[in-house]
């Protein structure tokens, strides 16, 4: 067959002829996936949780917009009747609307439910997902996937408990805490900590935030 007319030659590999220079369109694919992958390598930090990568050096830098932010919470481990729970994520996802920013829930009623809520998010690409009332269990290959796709995690336990047993602080940017105790920092609203995290802004380990609501 003709060489350079883009068919297959003897080897079955398509060409195309620039000059005198035949550049396999296999090595053009090649490159161009070895690219991809050192872009998307590039945004999962090395040591550090992604949204907790701030330091005094890092150069400020406009946030998202909080019109285009998609928050993804995955629900507590709860039962429908189970009144209780279900009533705490809505009241979080009601405090995210009442503060400008959108968010869809994810529905958990056991720990396997709550990996599939976080691997769910991952493909919609969303901006963070928060993780409510997590469930005792091995978090690590869902959380892996969501820092590989350079996506932040921030972690609400349930009131008055602690996630002693989470993964690796890689995994995720923040715990979050609704308790009332001291020794925590002032409360921020919940909207302003996770945009905060989104921008990679600087904050501490553990937050307490406040949904902005009466009753809280």
């Amino acid at each position: 067959m003709t060489r350079g007319s883009g068919e297959p030659d003897v080897f079955g590999i398509s060409t195309l002829r620039f000059g005198r220079q035949r550049i396999p369109r296999a090595l053009m694919a090649l490159s161009l996936t070895l690219i991809l992958a050192t872009v998307l390598t590039a945004c999962t930090p090395s040591s550090q949780a992604v949204g907790d990568t701030w330091h005094p050096s890092t150069v400020d830098h406009d946030g998202v917009d909080r019109s285009d932010i998609m928050v993804a919470l995955v629900g507590s481990p709860s039962k429908p009747t189970d009144a209780g729970a279900n009533e705490e994520d809505g009241r979080i996802l009601a405090s995210l609307k009442g503060q400008r920013m959108d968010g869809y829930y994810s529905q958990a009623a056991s720990f396997g439910d709550q990996q599939a809520g976080v691997e769910d998010a991952v493909n919609r690409e969303v901006d963070l997902i928060l993780v409510h009332a997590p469930a005792q269990g091995d978090w690590t290959p869902s959380l892996a996937k969501a820092r590989k796709a350079g996506i932040p995690v921030a972690v609400m336990p349930e009131r008055g408990a602690a996630w002693e047993d989470g993964p690796d602080g890689i995994y995720y940017a923040a715990t979050l805490s609704m308790d009332t105790g001291t020794g925590k920092g002032t409360p921020v609203l919940l909207a302003d900590a996770l945009q905060n995290i989104i921008d990679d802004g600087p904050h501490t380990r553990t937050i307490r935030v406040t949904l902005g609501q009466a009753g809280e």
